[in-house]
């Protein structure tokens, strides 16, 4: 987390409500946070921020929404070898939905 945090300070984050109910305190001091509904036009959402560097933060929910608008993908392989029930679908990268 600390390389998240590191590389979000400054700019905006926007995430769903679980994930930025799990951001440390002291995230919020430099860096905007913004909590993002389903209800919401992505677009819209992303016209709140013009000319500032934006990262999404969430689950399948968010990233079924937001892959399309993704320029940049900064991905972190986490050392990890056990079951798992979250993962990271590859085409999110050509900004398709989730596959089933």
């Amino acid at each position: 987390m600390t390389r998240f945090f590191a590389l979000t300070m400054g700019h905006v984050l926007i995430a769903g409500p679980k994930t930025v109910a799990s951001v440390p305190e002291f995230a919020f001091r430099d860096r905007t946070i913004d909590v993002i509904r389903s209800h919401e036009d992505p677009k819209a959402v992303l016209a709140r921020y013009p000319g500032r560097r934006i990262f999404v933060g969430g689950g399948i929910a968010v990233w079924n929404v937001y892959a399309p608008f993704i320029q940049h993908w900064d991905i972190t392989r986490l050392p990890y070898d056990g079951e798992a029930d979250r993962w990271f679908d590859p085409a999110w990268l050509v900004g398709g939905p989730l596959r089933s």
